[in-house]
């Protein structure tokens, strides 16, 4: 009897277990591959106009910009972040668009204990499928299209 009352006892709990793992909703999104894209009209690769950009880090937060970040690419907007201005080896500003409508900027520069400069930024909106992603090749700086699930998970 007692043997019984353990089987039972044990059945229970392995049915019990079984159903509520069933019932479990993912925390996972599916990707969505189909948001419309904001950046059709612009090539695939840009040279990033690194000296334009440097001047940025001189504005303050609320500072209207318009730059010229690569050829035939202006991107105008509103300085909404700055990093803070005690840690002089990083510098960082968020620049929320007014001619994209939904994209953000954000562009970093990271000076090396050597004095050299590296910098790193993506120019994206969440709204939309494609992105552009800061990158290095060969000494220079580029604007490289991406989809934006290359970039983050949603």
């Amino acid at each position: 009897m007692k043997n019984l009352k353990a089987i039972v006892a044990g059945a229970f709990l392995t049915l019990c277990t079984f159903i509520s793992g069933a019932q479990e909703k993912s925390t996972f999104n599916e990707t969505n591959y189909s948001k419309p894209k904001l950046f059709n009209d612009l090539p695939q690769k840009m040279k990033l106009n690194v000296s334009e950009m440097q001047d940025l880090f001189k504005l303050s937060v609320g500072s209207s910009v318009s730059v010229t970040a690569a050829d035939n690419f202006i991107f105008q907007g509103t300085i909404i972040s700055k990093s803070d201005e005690k840690d002089a080896s990083v510098k960082s500003i968020v620049i929320r668009s007014s001619n994209r409508k939904g994209a953000a900027f954000t562009f970093t520069r990271i000076t090396d204990t050597n004095g050299t400069f590296k910098y790193t930024g993506r120019i994206l909106s969440f709204g939309n499928g494609d992105a552009f992603e800061v990158v290095q090749e060969k000494g220079q700086y580029y604007l490289n299209k991406k989809n934006l699930h290359e970039l983050i998970v949603e």
